[in-house]
C-alpha cells in the first residue's frame, strides 16, 4: 500500500490505530536516526560503557549506505542501513519505545527487497552477546553461518535468501 506521499505503508498498525510508513531517509531524518542509534546501541550492548557510543557514530556507520526509515505521524521510529551492491545489512535500530510492534520485521522485509539485485544471499552480523537481536533475526528467517565464536565481543554472521 502506498500513502498519498508516495511512501510505502506497511498497512501494519503500530498500536492505537497508528500506521507505519517505510521510505528512503532524507537529510532531515539524520539527527533523529542518530538519536535512535545511540539509544539503541546503549540498550543492545549493556556490557559496553555508555560513553563508548556517541551521536556522531551514526554518520560514520551509514556514510556509504542506503537508509530506510520507519515513520509514524511524521516521526521516525526506526531505520535500517544497507549496501545493496554487496547484499549486506549494516544496522537495524528501532526506538526502544516502539519495540515489539513489527517495525523491525517490516524494515527487514523492505531491506531484503532492495537487496534482490545482489543475486546472492543477504548478510548481516550480530553480536554474539546480543541474545534478543539474535532471536529476532532467527524468528525472521535468518540463519547463522557456522558456530558463534567463543569470544566476548565476537559477531555472528547471518544469511538469508533475498526476497522475490
Amino acid at each position: 500500500m502506498v500513502d498519498r506521499h508516495g511512501e510505502k505503508e506497511t498497512g501494519m498498525p503500530a498500536g492505537q490505530g497508528v500506521r507505519i510508513a517505510i521510505r528512503s531517509a532524507r537529510g532531515a531524518d539524520a539527527a533523529r536516526c542518530a538519536e535512535i542509534f545511540l539509544r539503541g546501541r546503549r540498550q543492545a550492548f549493556p556490557w559496553q560503557p555508555a560513553d563508548r557510543f556517541g551521536l556522531d557514530d551514526y554518520y560514520d556507520c551509514v556514510r556509504e549506505d542506503s537508509v530506510l526509515v520507519a515513520e509514524t505521524e511524521e516521526t521516525v521510529v526506526g531505520f535500517v542501513s544497507l549496501d545493496p551492491r554487496e547484499g549486506v545489512i549494516h544496522n537495524l535500530f528501532i526506538d526502544p519505545g516502539w519495540h515489539k510492534r513489527g517495525i523491525g520485521s517490516a524494515l527487514l522485509r523492505e531491506a531484503l527487497g532492495l537487496l534482490r539485485s545482489s543475486r546472492r544471499p543477504a548478510e548481516l552480523a550480530c553480536a554474539v552477546r546480543n541474545a534478543a537481536a539474535r532471536a529476532f533475526y532467527e524468528r525472521n528467517g535468518w540463519t547463522p553461518v557456522g558456530a558463534p565464536p567463543n569470544q566476548p565481543d565476537a559477531m555472528v554472521l547471518y544469511r538469508r535468501a533475498p526476497a522475490g
